[in-house]
């Protein structure tokens, strides 16, 4: 896979983590630099975690197969996640959404970025791409975003940038798994 495609994958993959690190920073007197790190650390290799096994699938099946395979989950958590995120805030306009618990514990939000990377990192990984530099870049943008939602979040108590970071790492996903579809 191109550096572009892993560069948009790592992007989407944590685009999630802004509006956490704004709901981090509004339950956290203290927002230290190692704290971002740690999470960060422990969600990436996580998703390295996930990579492994879903290449370990990926190679149970033909490459075209794989590649077929691996584009329409992207295409389909993409488009979930646009419908879902769409739903949700037809029902709840206010500023935190149930993707921004109140009370962030570092394991809570260890489980919960994990757990966004699930579907992401186990369908980019049976499409082959380069998994170690994949980890490199999503630990990049992971203590990036999550301190950007903390610098945010400390200078405001609400912000639309919150609604639509979903809206936007939704719709990178599902751009993603369009263009691995054609290309």
């Amino acid at each position: 896979m191109n550096f572009i495609f892993l560069l948009l994958f790592s992007i989407s993959t944590n685009l999630d983590n802004i509006p956490v690190g704004i709901s981090y920073s509004l339950t956290h007197s203290k927002k230290k630099f190692s704290d971002i790190s740690i999470i960060s650390f422990f969600t990436s290799f996580i998703t390295l975690l996930i990579m492994i096994v879903g290449t370990s699938i990926g190679n149970l099946f033909p490459l075209k197969f794989a590649d077929t395979l691996s584009s329409s989950i992207l295409i389909l958590i993409g488009g979930y996640g646009l419908i879902k995120e769409y739903i949700l805030n037809k029902k709840n306009n206010n500023c935190l959404t149930q993707n921004n618990p109140k009370n962030l514990s570092k394991a809570k939000l260890i489980l919960l970025l994990s757990l966004n990377n699930l579907a992401t990192g186990l369908s980019a990984s049976i499409a082959s791409i380069n998994i170690i530099l994949s980890t490199i870049l999503i630990f990049i943008f992971s203590v990036l975003f999550l301190y950007l939602g903390i610098l945010i979040g400390n200078k405001i108590n609400c912000n639309k940038l919150e609604k639509y970071s979903s809206y936007i790492s939704n719709g990178i996903i599902l751009l993603l798994g369009i263009i691995q579809l054609i290309f």
